[in-house]
């Protein structure tokens, strides 16, 4: 899918994102639901971005966790601090901060994992909503996403990783299916 080139087209691919990854989590088996994470024997279908996600409820997590930082990233824009996206602890290596979100989430319970990321996604929604057009894609518009524009950002956190993860669970049912 070709990005979004105007609001409406970005909201609406961040929402069918969203959809999606949902209708493939409703297709699952309750096996597969509880079941582990195996990519053992093809690691290039999992992808070094998922590495630390182990089982849905990680996935999931990780996905909210992302919309976390994007939300501050937006705040700090809205109140007038220049900052990154990323913290600056993890801005030369983000897969150690995959890997600590994930953990630090182990003792949440899938429906409460699936219930943060609506949350978040509902309100990337609202925040998309909430900016310009000019604001959503003029590269450079503010300072701290430097030739980036925001909307690529809402892209970053939403509808491309919605898509990774449908694959991603995708390759989970088969792996299920092929080892029984």
């Amino acid at each position: 899918m070709p990005n979004p080139s105007n609001k409406q087209e970005l909201v609406a691919t961040m929402a069918d994102g969203y959809a999606q990854l949902n209708e493939q989590i409703a297709k699952m088996s309750e096996e597969a639901i509880s079941a582990t994470f195996d990519f053992a024997a093809d690691p290039k279908k999992c992808g070094v971005r998922w590495q630390y996600d182990r089982c849905l409820r990680d996935l999931l997590i990780h996905l909210y966790e992302w919309q976390v930082l994007m939300r501050e990233f937006v705040n700090n824009i809205r109140e007038g601090h220049p900052r990154d996206y990323l913290p600056d602890e993890y801005r030369k290596n983000y897969h150690e901060m995959d890997k600590m979100l994930v953990e630090k989430h182990q003792n949440t319970p899938l429906e409460e994992a699936k219930r943060l990321l609506q949350e978040t996604h509902e309100e990337m929604l609202r925040l998309a909503e909430s900016f310009t057009e000019e604001e959503l894609f003029t590269k450079g518009y503010y300072k701290n996403a430097y030739t980036t524009d925001m909307a690529a950002y809402f892209v970053s956190v939403t509808s491309s990783p919605y898509g990774q993860a449908v694959k991603l669970l995708k390759t989970h049912q088969k792996n299920l299916k092929t080892a029984n």
